[in-house]
């Protein structure tokens, strides 16, 4: 009995569940299980358009096969960024639920896979993985909103090198160089501007610090950035 209750715990603890149902393992069960299997369909979207806007129903859910796109607030101000296998439209499971944010591409071409909200709906609330997948996402998602209210309490150069960093790891490309990065093109400095809650300006100077010190240099406008070096002017903050 003590056993089996041991196993209970261990199939049902925090950290089992992230670990069985992930977000990489959601889309796999959304579409091979055998129980109210769904069917998305393929689409391409070209740089600028928009996905999803603010407070516009939202009755479709889409995961990012290729490409970036940005979560944008009131005016176009930019607040998070998506890519591959990040999924948008899950948090709010109700038909008709609005947007919080605006989805625009940000890459020159995006592919998703859209799915009807109601057919994801019906599989997230008849199945107890479905749940778990659900559960996963959200905690996900709030983990993230930490994170980002943490990093908006830094000081401003902390902050600026966190944000590189972040950014040119998740969106940014490895070079033929060790452990340099490109720095997405696509992600402009008034973006990072907008992303860590600063004036543009600002980004401009602390740039010009950081390139000074070695950390990132430039060419042709390309930013490119020593990943070892700035982890290490990181973990002299902590």
């Amino acid at each position: 009995m003590q056993n089996r209750m041991m196993d209970m715990d261990s199939l049902y603890s925090e950290a089992s569940i992230v670990s069985q149902f992930s977000e990489r393992r959601f889309r796999r069960f959304i579409e091979e299980d055998r129980i109210f299997p769904v069917r998305g369909v393929k689409k391409t979207f070209n740089r600028n358009d928009i996905i999803l806007k603010a407070s516009n129903d939202l009755n479709a859910i889409y995961f990012i096969d290729e490409g970036i796109v940005t979560g944008t607030i009131e005016k176009g101000v930019v607040v998070d960024f998506y890519t591959a296998r990040d999924v948008l439209g899950l948090s709010n499971l109700m038909l008709g639920s609005d947007s919080a944010y605006t989805y625009q591409v940000l890459s020159e071409e995006l592919v998703v896979t859209r799915y009807a909200k109601e057919d994801i709906i019906e599989k997230v609330m008849n199945t107890q993985e479905g749940y778990f997948y659900h559960y996963v996402h959200m905690q996900n998602l709030m983990n993230q909103m930490v994170k980002k209210e943490e990093l908006l309490r830094l000081p401003t150069l902390q902050r600026i090198s966190s944000v590189l960093l972040e950014l040119g790891e998740k969106y940014g490309e490895e070079t033929s160089e060790k452990n340099i990065i490109s720095f997405p093109r696509h992600i402009s400095k008034g973006m990072i501007a907008q992303y860590a809650n600063l004036n543009p300006n600002t980004i401009t100077s602390v740039l010009q610090k950081l390139q000074e010190e070695g950390f990132i240099y430039t060419i042709k406008s390309a930013i490119f950035m020593d990943k070892s070096k700035l982890e290490m002017k990181l973990e002299v903050f902590s």
